[in-house]
């Protein structure tokens, strides 16, 4: 191809970007409603979802979250989208109404344990209000469909409602439910909350990527969108690569400095508090007091990030150019050199090292030029899932049943 069919075919892909964007995007918001109702005609939604079990210290109290489960599976309702095919990205907004998370809790507190050696157990709802999702992904191509890359979602809701009740003794005898409220402006207010918020916030993310996959999917055909030109085709294809190509070199250039610093700023590896707590733990039907003392502990090996795909990019105005990339710490670890716990007349001491395999943490960046004079900033670095736990502990002796 010369040189002039060359640019001749790079304007006819040009105005037909710009032609075909707006239809488009009313058709992946029709898609994105439609995967909903498959979902609801196929009884997705009637599958529990469920959050592992989880703990949380809130003074001299130990509190226990078990059995968590959303009370219904949110529906993903599309209420505005933005696309931009020149620089494959897409915006939108989801509201997901009121997201609900019932469980089971059990509190122990040693000073009352002492004297009454009860625990508090019942049950709770989690209710956050008018939640939504804000959703930034960078668009690829998939064979001969459309699929996403670095989802950058943001959740917000207007409130959140923590109803609790427990069984109380009747002086005529038997049990009657006791329930009380707590009310705060967000999630993280709230030990009891705070507690799940990661989870559950992977957990909605998760549903959300899977159903804008599908969405995608389902959209289109890239092949019918260029009119079934094979010229058109390869240029559209040419154009993604290279958006990716020159992403991908901004953000490698960014993470060998940010290598570089880690390591010769001696941040490689950051210090955690130590811990002092005391626990109440069970094995089977036997329950015990114990108490966990640990020196300063650790974690380490963040040079060992890096980027695990191609990094999206978009330009909101031709002085701005934005950056968005998945990333994740190759070996990443946590741990204490030392810990000690005492239990049932016995003590034992040692080492633990946690790693975590399987984590991965968004990042947004912008650079461009402000009054003529160039900048960088970064908009966002968030965690977004830390799981698949390999868990060693040296030195447990007579205590090794703690470890179930």
């Amino acid at each position: 191809m010369s040189e002039e069919e060359s640019v001749d075919i790079e304007q006819e892909l040009d105005n037909l970007l710009t032609k075909v964007q707006p239809n488009l995007q009313d058709v992946i918001k029709r898609s994105f409603t439609n995967v909903a109702l498959q979902q609801t005609k196929n009884g997705e939604q009637k599958k529990p979802d469920t959050l592992e079990d989880t703990s949380y210290f809130a003074k001299n109290t130990q509190v226990n979250l078990s059995r968590l489960e959303l009370v219904k599976s949110p529906m993903f309702h599309m209420q505005a989208v933005s696309l931009d095919l020149k620089s494959m990205g897409l915006v939108l907004r989801c509201s997901l109404g009121e997201v609900n998370v019932k469980g089971i809790y059990s509190a122990f507190n040693e000073n009352l344990y002492n004297l009454i050696p009860v625990m508090s157990e019942g049950h709770f709802i989690v209710s956050l209000s008018n939640m939504t999702a804000d959703v930034n992904v960078g668009l690829f191509l998939d064979e001969d469909a459309f699929s996403f890359a670095n989802p950058g979602i943001q959740f917000t809701h207007d409130e959140v409602l923590v109803k609790l009740s427990w069984p109380s003794p009747q002086r005529n005898g038997g049990y009657e439910f006791t329930t009380t409220e707590q009310l705060a402006k967000h999630i993280d207010d709230l030990p009891l909350t705070a507690a799940i918020s990661l989870p559950l916030y992977a957990l909605l993310r998760q549903k959300l990527q899977r159903h804008l996959a599908q969405a995608l999917r389902q959209a289109t055909s890239v092949s019918d969108l260029m009119c079934c030109n094979p010229s058109l085709l390869e240029a559209f294809s040419d154009m993604v690569t290279k958006l990716a190509q020159n992403g991908n070199k901004v953000i490698d250039m960014v993470l060998i400095n940010m290598r570089r610093t880690l390591l010769q700023t001696c941040r490689e590896v950051l210090q955690l508090p130590p811990i002092h707590a005391t626990f109440l733990h069970k094995i089977g039907s036997v329950s015990f007091i114990g108490r966990l003392e640990t020196d300063t502990g650790w974690v380490k090996n963040l040079a060992t990030i890096n980027r695990i795909n191609d990094v999206s990019v978009t330009r909101p105005d031709p002085m701005k150019t934005c950056f968005h990339v998945t990333l994740r710490i190759k070996d990443l670890q946590i741990g204490y050199d030392e810990y000690r716990i005492k239990a049932m007349g016995a003590s034992c001491s040692g080492r633990l090292a946690a790693a975590f395999t399987s984590n991965a943490l968004h990042m947004a960046i912008t650079v461009g030029l402000a009054r003529w004079e160039p900048y960088a900033q970064l908009d966002d670095l968030r965690l977004q899932h830390c799981d698949a736990m390999d868990l060693h502990v040296t030195g447990l002796g007579p205590l090794s049943g703690l470890a179930g």
